[in-house]
């Protein structure tokens, strides 16, 4: 009877599940970097299992699911981690990319502007930065200008055109996604009927890389 019991012991040791949260989270970076995300899903789901607070597990499952197209699911995520820390800039910009993938434009836009917030606003605003003695959080920032991009192209499909202009004139200020920041402002400019100005943008937008551009240019700009 005691070598049963010893035996049944043994047994019960080796099937125990002693991974940490962080563990099943580094083993599904590793599945990602080989593009299986459905597999890394599966451990990131024990991971959080583990620690529902694992913003790092919860971000990378959001970025996997979106990655399979299912946004819901990566919007949950994303979702889950501002309940967590409402001023993550990362999740709230991922969460409107999402949103927007779903057609879902106005709830795109005030994710954005939560996440323009959380760095002090458009007009003065902080990047966040690496620090030894505190935490900055600047592993969730998220540059102004590549928020901004997203909010014009959500700002465009609601034809709040004036807005979606200063947006994408504010990242060729800033040298952000030149190519597509310039065919914006081009079919921007073509919708109010300035041509000129247009078709200078798209030409550009073309010669930088933008193939979005030559449809336009033959369109409008012959």
């Amino acid at each position: 009877m005691k070598h049963i019991i010893i035996i049944s012991s043994i047994l019960i040791f080796i099937s125990c599940d002693f991974k940490s949260s962080a563990n099943y989270n580094a083993e599904a970076e590793k599945l990602e970097q080989a593009g299986k995300y459905l597999e890394a899903i599966l451990l990131l789901d024990k991971a959080i299992e583990r620690d529902p607070k694992n913003i790092y597990a919860l971000i990378n499952r959001g970025v996997d699911k979106s990655i399979l197209e299912d946004y819901k699911g990566s919007i949950e995520d994303y979702s889950k981690i501002i309940e967590i820390d409402s001023n993550n800039t990362l999740a709230y910009l991922n969460r409107g990319k999402n949103k927007k993938r779903l057609d879902d434009y106005f709830g795109a836009i005030e994710d954005f502007e939560k996440a323009i917030k959380t760095k002090g606003g458009e007009t003065l605003y902080i990047n966040k930065v690496e620090n030894s003695f505190i935490d900055t959080g600047f592993e969730f920032d998220v540059a102004m200008e590549e928020i901004r991009f997203e909010r014009g192209i959500a700002r465009y499909n609601i034809d709040s055109l004036k807005l979606a202009f200063e947006d994408f004139n504010f990242c060729l200020q800033k040298n952000y996604e030149k190519p597509a920041s310039l065919y914006w402002r081009g079919i921007i400019y073509i919708a109010h009927g300035m041509y000129e100005e247009g078709c200078t943008d798209l030409k550009e937008a073309q010669k930088t890389g933008d193939s979005d551009a030559i449809e336009m240019i033959d369109k409008y700009c012959k």
